[in-house]
């Protein structure tokens, strides 16, 4: 499925007052319906909070995060239709998504003595302690303690049978973060 909405030749990624999430029922999936189209999100319902069986609208305030992380400069790095996905998912996050226990054991520990300073909107790296594999995530919230962070990349292979998907989150601890937002753009050639 696309993201877009295409428009005279023209791709059009802007909310519209018509889009509303909407869980499906038959197919087990939480979707944005777009009008004339429709998107599926990653997450499986057990990870989701779903009390409606009614269209949710977006409100102002999801059309102003989602405009805002579009035009700013934490996504201007990806092409308009994943910074879309990101951004749904990011308030699919904020709005359904249950609370979430931290997984440090999945991911490396890093070398560097110091914590970094990462902030929502940083890009950090994360290795998984298995396999070794460095991918790239995306911040959307920290404390004193723990980031909550979205993978960016199409997966990350944690063990030899897990494997993260593309949007899935995860909450880690600093000492697992094994790069952070200057260090990622060697990463990018994955993307």
């Amino acid at each position: 499925m696309t993201l877009c909405k295409k428009m005279q030749g023209i791709i059009d990624f802007r909310p519209q007052a018509n889009w509303h999430w909407l869980f499906d029922h038959n197919r087990s999936t939480l979707t944005l319906n777009m009008g004339d189209r429709a998107i599926d999100i990653v997450y499986k319902p057990e990870m989701l909070i779903l009390k409606f069986d009614q269209p949710v609208f977006f409100t102002i305030e999801d059309v102003a995060n989602y405009i805002d992380l579009f035009e700013g400069p934490a996504l201007a790095g990806y092409w308009p239709a994943l910074r879309s996905q990101i951004i749904l998912h990011i308030l699919v996050v904020n709005h359904f998504h249950k609370p979430i226990m931290p997984k440090n054991w999945l991911f490396e520990s890093s070398s560097v003595a110091q914590q970094p300073l990462v902030n929502k909107g940083d890009h950090i790296i994360l290795k998984s302690s298995a396999i070794k594999e460095a991918k790239k995530y995306f911040v959307l919230d920290n404390d004193d303690n723990f980031i909550l962070c979205m993978l960016i990349e199409k997966s990350h292979g944690l063990t030899f049978n897990r494997t993260f998907a593309q949007f899935q989150i995860v909450k880690v601890t600093y000492e697992k973060i094994s790069a952070t937002k200057a260090d990622c753009n060697t990463l990018c050639q994955y993307l």
